[in-house]
């Protein structure tokens, strides 16, 4: 009667400890991407056109915090308000952006 009691205890074990998977990082899975919160840049100024950020106009020097796609070009911006600010304006801003050569 013991036996089939501790059998079936181990295979419990056994069926919850295999089903515990560590989550993957889905901010880093591809080298480009990283987590600016652990000290890796999300964008690099080499996938943005601009060089500074259309909204407020800081350089992108630093970090790239999220990008847009407008028009054929992709916007760089140094944070999530700058880029939801161009989203209201995107016409004008887009002119004063200052763009690669």
């Amino acid at each position: 009667m013991l036996k089939p009691s501790i059998v079936l205890a181990s295979l419990m074990v056994l069926i919850f400890s295999c089903n515990q998977h560590p989550k993957p990082d889905a901010a880093y899975h591809s080298p480009a991407y990283g987590d600016s919160s652990k000290g890796r840049p999300r964008f690099t100024r080499d996938m943005v056109d601009n060089t500074r950020d259309p909204s407020c106009g800081m350089p992108l020097t630093a970090m790239i915090e999220d990008t847009l796609h407008y028009k054929g070009k992709i916007y760089g911006f140094c944070s999530d308000e700058c880029r939801d600010e161009f989203r209201k304006n995107p016409e004008e801003l887009a002119k004063a952006a200052v763009m690669k050569k």
